[in-house]
């Protein structure tokens, strides 16, 4: 099935097939955290610990892989969300994740997990969604990182080595990825992970400007450009 996907996206539209892809790693991990700790409600506290955040980590990637597909695909607007306070909400998701976390750690209750997957779905629209479609490549890389991480995750839960290393070296090596990518394309590290921190949100009544107009660049137009 994935071959035949394949040989079906045209070049130009690999980086959004790449981010269709990683969501459903996201939802492997997602799901691979929740049955795991249903068969095993009693697992110490490295288990439970891989638990939560294969959750977690998992619906930030799945969800968020959803959003940058459908800003590269063009079925999503490539403005960012930039929500007032959106660095707030964002704080206030992790800190309330950090709780749901340490309550799970304490009680190992199956509602703890639910919520995560909840709260981590919202943050990987938002994270995600506040930033740019220029930044879109970037985000994918991220995206890649996580992806890498929440296989980490699965390695431990599932005991198995293998899908702990390739997980680490998919991590490590999208997150030096991402370090390159922002390098080459001028792009805030720091803005593209934490989803637009340094842009402003729109202040209320401030006048929009107009949209440019798109104009078709052809040969013969650089042409006469350069004859002029």
């Amino acid at each position: 099935g994935g071959m035949v996907l394949g040989k079906q996206v045209s070049p130009i539209a690999l980086p959004q097939t790449v981010a269709a892809f990683h969501s459903l790693v996201g939802l492997a991990a997602m799901i691979t955290s929740m049955a795991s700790h249903m068969l095993h409600p009693n697992a110490g506290t490295m288990h439970m610990t891989a638990a939560i955040l294969g959750d977690y980590i998992g619906g930030v990637t799945l969800t968020g892989s959803l959003v940058a597909f459908g800003k590269l695909n063009g079925n999503l607007a490539s403005t960012p969300m930039n929500l007032p306070g959106k660095n707030f909400l964002n704080a206030g998701m992790l800190a309330a994740q950090m709780g749901i976390g340490a309550s799970f750690l304490a009680t190992g209750g199956m509602t703890e997990l639910v919520a995560t997957a909840a709260l981590s779905s919202i943050m990987g629209v938002h994270l995600v969604g506040s930033v740019g479609g220029g930044d879109m490549p970037c985000c994918i890389t991220v995206l890649n990182s996580y992806s890498g991480w929440a296989l980490v995750a699965e390695g431990f839960l599932l005991n198995s080595p293998i899908l702990t290393t390739i997980g680490s070296l998919i991590g490590f090596s999208g997150a030096i990825l991402t370090k390159i990518m922002c390098d080459a394309m001028n792009r805030d590290i720091m803005n593209v992970i934490f989803g637009g921190i340094a842009v402003p949100p729109k202040k209320a009544g401030a006048i929009e400007e107009e949209p440019r107009v798109h104009v078709e660049a052809t040969s013969e137009s650089a042409a006469a450009l350069l004859a002029a």
